[in-house]
């Protein structure tokens, strides 16, 4: 306590406090503080402790000899103390009035079981008057700033890794560390071919030189990767052969090139993603499928839909916090079968959780089979239903060579 009061003789520090919790204070103590910011008031300078026992006899002329010896002690305790560091002194009476506040909020509590108050009016009143004490003090706000050769040259990264889609790349240019990317369709589409396009065709991400970490959990991993090879070489699997693969001029399968396509056990979940990017930290992250992945603790008596409100929050908050870019893949409701013009209702389960969290969203559009058909229709159909990259919404037509597993124009 002595050392409180100590600090606050300084002037600035008084003033940096603003408010004392004079009633946490103990007796003794709190009449010489009582002293201290009376004088504050009075005199605009420091006030020492030899000027404040000449203040506090002033008032308090009639005090008795044991009093008087009481605060002798006191005086001369407070002579030899060290002052706090503002920073402390400061936490130090926001952590007093927050148990201050509270004493004086359990005994409002204990006079309402008495029956001696009857509504909230005294409570809400004590709380306003210290609702400033118990705040942080300073803004935890970031400013950006504003000078416009470091705005403009911020704002080029945020395409830093662009698609490999011409037509894409105009409307929404590519993606940077931060990015969460939802990416919906219906089976049977080309979900897996888009990101292995993304990523390894001519052009693609590992091209660029980013690092990217495929995790899968729908598909057994080493068809996964298959497609990676299809879309690599621009060959079907029939035509693709160990000799042509390692005579070719860019291999991104060598490990220097830092791909990486694995398959999430189904006890790992969401942590042992964020496990994984901690050690791997790769510049893009992709999750097929990501609604199959599990959150620990809400499996079994949580409904879907919160189960995957938390998930999608839980993996944009993995994009920001590593600086990865982060696709999860999603799959749409069977409203969106043989469909192209597709809209962010036709997500499976918490359609508005997963459109919240998501910086960009490209829903898979495949035109219905023809009946009688041998073959699929090529023609696939972006739809970017969310866009906080470019700002850009609408369509994107183009196509899929599935034995190839490329997207082009």
């Amino acid at each position: 306590m002595l050392e409180l009061i100590r600090s606050l003789c300084d002037k600035s520090t008084y003033q940096t406090i603003g408010r004392v919790p004079v009633s946490a204070f103990d007796k003794e103590p709190r009449k010489i503080l009582e002293t201290l910011i009376e004088a504050h008031e009075r005199y605009d300078t420091d006030i020492t402790p030899v000027e404040l026992r000449y203040i506090f006899d002033a008032k308090n002329p009639g005090l008795t000899k044991s009093q008087k010896d009481v605060y002798d002690l006191l005086f001369a305790k407070l002579r030899d103390i060290q002052p706090v560091k503002n920073g402390l002194v400061v936490d130090l009476m926001r952590d007093m009035w927050r148990v201050e506040l509270g004493r004086q909020i359990s005994e409002i509590g204990f006079t309402m079981m008495e029956g001696q108050a009857t509504d909230l009016s005294q409570l809400e009143k004590l709380v306003d008057r210290h609702r400033d004490d118990v705040m942080v003090g300073t803004s935890p706000m970031e400013a950006v700033d504003l000078q416009p050769e470091n705005l403009l040259s911020e704002l080029e990264q945020e395409e830093k890794w662009a698609f490999n889609i011409r037509s894409l790349t105009h409307r929404v240019g590519g993606v940077s560390p931060g990015h969460f990317v939802v990416i919906g369709s219906r089976p049977e589409t080309g979900k897996t071919s888009s990101h292995a396009s993304f990523a390894v065709a001519p052009g693609g991400w590992i091209e660029q030189g980013a690092r990217v970490h495929t995790l899968c959990n729908e598909e057994k991993k080493e068809r996964v990767a298959l497609r990676y090879y299809n879309a690599a070489f621009g060959l079907s699997k029939n035509d693709l052969t160990v000799e042509m693969v390692k005579a070719a001029t860019f291999n991104p399968f060598n490990p220097e090139a830092g791909l990486f396509i694995g398959r999430i056990p189904d006890d790992a979940g969401i942590e042992g993603i964020e496990m994984h990017v901690k050690e791997h930290r790769p510049d893009i992250l992709v999750i097929d499928m990501l609604d199959k992945v599990s959150v620990e603790g809400m499996n079994g008596t949580t409904s879907q839909h919160e189960k995957l409100r938390e998930l999608y929050r839980r993996t944009r908050d993995l994009a920001t916090k590593y600086d990865c870019a982060i696709f999860g893949y999603s799959q749409l409701s069977a409203e969106a079968e043989g469909r192209v013009n597709l809209n962010n209702a036709m997500m499976e389960n918490s359609r508005t959780g997963k459109a919240a969290e998501a910086d960009l969203m490209i829903l898979i559009g495949k035109y219905a089979m023809i009946e009688g058909s041998q073959e699929n229709d090529p023609r696939r159909v972006f739809n970017i239903s969310k866009n906080k990259i470019t700002g850009w919404h609408g369509q994107i037509h183009v196509t899929l060579d599935g034995a190839k597993a490329r997207y082009d124009d």
